[in-house]
């Protein structure tokens, strides 16, 4: 194992001794679902295809973060710093992250459906194809590339429900 490859157990063992400093680590297709690491840093890390559903990581930093494939659903990633951090593949679904920083974040063909976003930054975020559907955006979104995004039943800033387009019968 090379200096920076951790596994899960490394992990929660440095982090029960109140060591929350992982920057630049590697993990690979771990579990650290249903964990409780507040504060964690993670900036720079490489964490492909780990599962963090339904843990607990408010105010922590996953700045420059690879986050390919990982699973977040249910997770708590309020206040966090997700500035720069790749999640192409991840699935954000009912993630909390209110508050949390997502500007220059590459959420392309992410699932963020049923997650709360308000008060999330996402100035210059790519989310390109990503599923934002039953979310409430927020209102610092407008920056975000949104081309080809599901807006599906999305609440826009100004109360707009994308894509809730009155049916009307046609006439033969």
């Amino acid at each position: 194992m090379k200096r920076n490859e951790k596994t899960a157990e490394d992990i929660i063992r440095r982090y029960s001794r109140n060591d929350k400093d992982f920057r630049g680590v590697t993990v690979q297709a771990d579990d650290l679902s249903k964990r409780r690491l507040v504060g964690v840093n993670f900036e720079g890390a490489t964490l492909l295809e780990c599962n963090f559903e339904r843990s607990v990581l408010s105010r922590s930093s996953f700045k420059a973060a690879v986050l390919r494939d990982a699973n977040f659903k249910n997770a708590d990633l309020s206040n966090s710093d997700l500035t720069g951090a790749d999640f192409r593949g991840a699935n954000l679904r009912s993630a909390n992250l209110n508050g949390a920083d997502l500007r220059w974040a590459n959420l392309e063909g992410v699932d963020l459906s049923r997650s709360n976003i308000s008060g999330a930054k996402f100035d210059g975020a790519n989310l390109k194809k990503a599923n934002l559907k039953d979310t409430n955006p927020g209102r610092l979104w407008w920056k975000a590339n949104l081309e080809e995004a599901r807006l599906d039943n999305t609440i826009l800033p100004d109360g707009t429900v994308f894509g809730a387009a009155v049916k009307t019968v046609s006439e033969d």
